[in-house]
């Protein structure tokens, strides 16, 4: 099922939705931070002309999100439902057109050509949902088609990371924790998080070699979901996720979040690289 929303409650009127967000506000602005600080001059140039200098992608990371009301056409872009234990991406069952949208790697492809060849709004709006949906390619839980990507199950985080002093016990889902809970109980502030996987993960072997950033976002999303597998056989069976949980899973995250940047970076600097071909109006 390619729904990603919770019911958490009613009102006398009507239904309240909980949304599922790839990464949260801090998970995006890390990935585009680590990635503007990666642009080509030529890349730079050619952010700066859309966004206005000064403008950081961090600034518009989350942007997305915004337009799910909106646009609920876009609403699929978000995530690629693939069964847990699959190895494949099958697009015509895991990218079907629907009003919701199809699936994320569809949405680059098209959004690739609006970012080159559209007009200014155009290009603005591609950029935005870009920097965006190069992230939620990196969050595992936004690769999983059962559970409804993990918002169907039910866990107690009781870890309290850096952020929690007392009373850390909280009800949440499996995928919320990926998308926001780990990170914030890791910092108070994502600057923090993007200092810890400059100095960590992203000075690793696995880093640093060009393999890294090679391939398409089809492997990138393949990638995502055989971390995914491993995320999803972590999970406790009393789905009760403590501080060795945390300690566990903090370098998968960093690695994540590492590779989103540098990934969205390479993706940039490949697209204003050469010329655009565009399609003739």
């Amino acid at each position: 099922m390619r729904a990603r929303w919770m019911v958490v409650g009613l009102t006398l009127w009507a239904a309240s939705w909980q949304l599922a967000f790839g990464w949260g506000q801090e998970g995006h602005s890390i990935v585009a931070e680590i990635a503007q600080r990666r642009l080509t001059p030529q890349a730079q140039a050619a952010v700066d002309a859309i966004l206005g200098k000064g403008h950081s992608l961090a600034s518009v990371a989350s942007w997305a999100d915004d337009q799910r009301a909106s646009h609920p056409d876009s609403y699929d872009w978000h995530f690629v439902d693939i069964p847990i234990a699959d190895t494949t991406y099958d697009p015509a069952r895991e990218c079907k057109p629907s009003p919701r949208g199809d699936c994320t790697i569809a949405a680059l492809a098209r959004l690739r050509v609006q970012m080159l060849c559209g007009n200014g709004a155009a290009k603005l709006d591609a950029l935005r949902f870009i920097v965006h949906l190069i992230g939620d390619l990196h969050q595992p839980m936004h690769t999983v088609d059962e559970a409804r990507g993990g918002n169907d199950i039910a866990v107690k985080v009781t870890f309290k990371g850096i952020t929690c002093f007392k009373n850390c016990e909280q009800d949440d889902n499996f995928h919320r924790v990926w998308d926001s809970t780990l990170l914030q109980r890791l910092a108070f502030d994502w600057g923090a998080d993007v200092d810890r996987i400059e100095a960590g993960f992203l000075k690793s072997p696995e880093a640093t070699d060009p393999a890294a950033t090679a391939g398409t976002p089809t492997d990138w999303l393949l990638s995502t979901h055989a971390v995914a597998q491993g995320v999803w056989a972590a999970k406790p069976a009393n789905n009760v996720l403590d501080d060795a949980y945390l300690k566990a899973q903090l370098p998968i995250l960093d690695k994540q979040l590492g590779l989103g940047g540098l990934r969205l970076a390479a993706y940039l600097n490949a697209a204003y690289a050469a010329p655009a071909a565009c399609p003739a109006p």
